[in-house]
């Protein structure tokens, strides 16, 4: 950190304080805070290590002081900044168990969290969830499910997704007691549940239950992309330090600072100002969807299996009484300039937040009113998970030579990297498995029908080299 005065008290007060001195900027980045018309007023605000603006590496000033405000309000011992996104937080929970360890994760993890096995060289140990034919959703892993699980073999760490892309939510506090009486730590990638410390009226989470877990603060707070928060639990037997370095490890040495300022801003808008305002206006305009003919917004009474709670600021919208799928849903609001987050076969997936202005959720409601009609119920596809067989690591799989196979014609060989549909990010083949007929025929399906595959370029899958 290079030496120089010292600026505001918080990390948005610092840069500011920076940015309205105007000094002549003889460091990093090479832009010098002079592009207005491009950054405008931010670009001053993006500076590098300086005695004022602190380090993120060994942070002693005001980024500390935004960690510490973070632990506070989410219950942690400590928390970590991330501008990696929570793809840098699960890396750092799975690098953080040491090496070769065993892990117990559902098949319906991220993409990210085969990665972060993958570069530990840790053993997964997978879990099928179960699948609502009604509703086409995947459900959650159950506490009996990983008390099953780990009797039946040892492993070292459970890592959890909860919340999932719906909002729905796994039985945390059980199954961190069924993690822990089997000598497992409790990992949980809870990227889509960071405002959930913000009202009593979102799921609860037993921070105190949980060894590690990440949240990202872009995907439902005021925070730019990329902006995320690790957290370590207060029972976690890992020493902050060394989870500090490992997140180190896997982030760049020049983080941004506009990505740090606005997870400051994006904490104290949520204790300030809050989401119970935003919750009444949800409450509104879930009535409102509902009212309108062949539209469904998903409640408590149809949770996912296994799932106990649910985010209802997440709108999952079941679209099949209309007659069409959630693909030309989701393509006829774009025609309106309405965004959804995701669809599947069967909804449309909606992310709201206290930032959305009324004036969108006119315009929401006038484009669902307006969905076209089909001739009938859209073919049941629901969501695809097949016990794979295992013929390699994945460290072997995702990081040795590997070739691109047709995706029609890969059946039988061994698959080098996930790959599945994005959003949500779910992998449907693992790495260091062979591709069945099935889960090729499945990817090709829902490619035809305009959903975006992950692991798939230009109709080819990457597969290990067999000799």
């Amino acid at each position: 950190m290079r030496g120089g005065r010292r600026y505001g008290r918080t990390l948005p007060e610092a840069l500011g304080e920076f940015a309205r001195q105007n000094p002549a900027r003889f460091h990093m980045p090479g832009h010098k805070g002079q592009d207005q018309p491009f950054g405008g007023r931010l670009a001053g605000w993006d500076v590098t290590e300086l005695e004022g603006t602190d380090n993120l590496a060994n942070p002693q000033g005001v980024i500390a002081l935004t960690e510490r405000n973070y632990a506070k309000a989410y219950g942690a011992r400590d928390s970590l900044l991330l501008v990696g996104g929570s793809t840098a937080g699960i890396s750092t929970m799975a690098l953080a168990l040491g090496q070769g360890k065993r892990v117990l994760l559902g098949r319906d993890c991220h993409k990210s969290a085969l990665s972060a096995l993958a570069l530990g060289g840790h053993e997964g140990i997978f879990l099928l969830p179960q699948v609502d034919g009604e509703t086409g959703l995947g459900g959650m892993l159950t506490p009996q499910a990983i008390y099953e699980a780990l009797a039946a073999q040892r492993a070292d760490a459970v890592l959890l997704t909860s919340p999932n892309y719906y909002g729905m939510c796994a039985d945390i506090e059980g199954i961190a007691q069924a993690a822990h009486s089997h000598g497992a730590l409790l990992l949980v990638d809870c990227a889509h549940g960071a405002h959930f410390p913000f009202s009593s009226r979102f799921p609860s989470f037993p921070a105190k239950e949980v060894d590690l877990w990440c949240v990202s603060a872009h995907k439902t707070m005021a925070a730019f992309t990329q902006s995320a928060v690790l957290h370590i639990g207060t029972n976690c037997p890992l020493e902050t330090e060394q989870v500090r370095r490992i997140r180190n490890m896997v982030q760049t040495s020049s983080p941004s600072y506009l990505l740090m300022a606005s997870l400051d801003r994006a904490l104290y808008l949520g204790q300030k100002i809050g989401f119970e305002k935003h919750l009444d206006r949800i409450e509104i305009l879930r009535a409102r969807i509902d009212r309108i003919n062949g539209l469904h917004v998903l409640g408590q009474e149809e949770l996912a299996p296994g799932a106990v709670d649910m985010d209802i600021s997440r709108m999952v919208i079941d679209v099949r009484a209309r007659g069409i799928d959630g693909w030309q849903a989701e393509e006829a609001l774009a025609d309106r300039g309405i965004l959804c987050e995701m669809c599947d076969a069967y909804h449309l997936v909606l992310i709201t937040t206290p930032q959305d202005p009324d004036e969108w959720y006119d315009r929401l409601i006038d484009g669902l009113t307006h969905l076209p009609y089909g001739t009938g119920e859209p073919p049941v596809d629901p969501p695809f998970f097949q016990e794979g067989r295992r013929v390699c690591s994945l460290r072997e799989a995702m990081l040795g030579p590997a070739e691109q196979v047709p995706l029609a014609s890969a059946g039988g060989r061994i698959c080098a990297d996930a790959a599945g549909i994005y959003p949500p990010g779910l992998a449907a083949v693992i790495p260091g498995e062979r591709i069945s007929k099935e889960t090729a025929q499945y990817l090709l399906r829902q490619q035809a029908k305009g959903f975006s595959l992950f692991g798939i370029e230009n109709g080819r899958i990457s597969c290990i080299i067999e000799d």
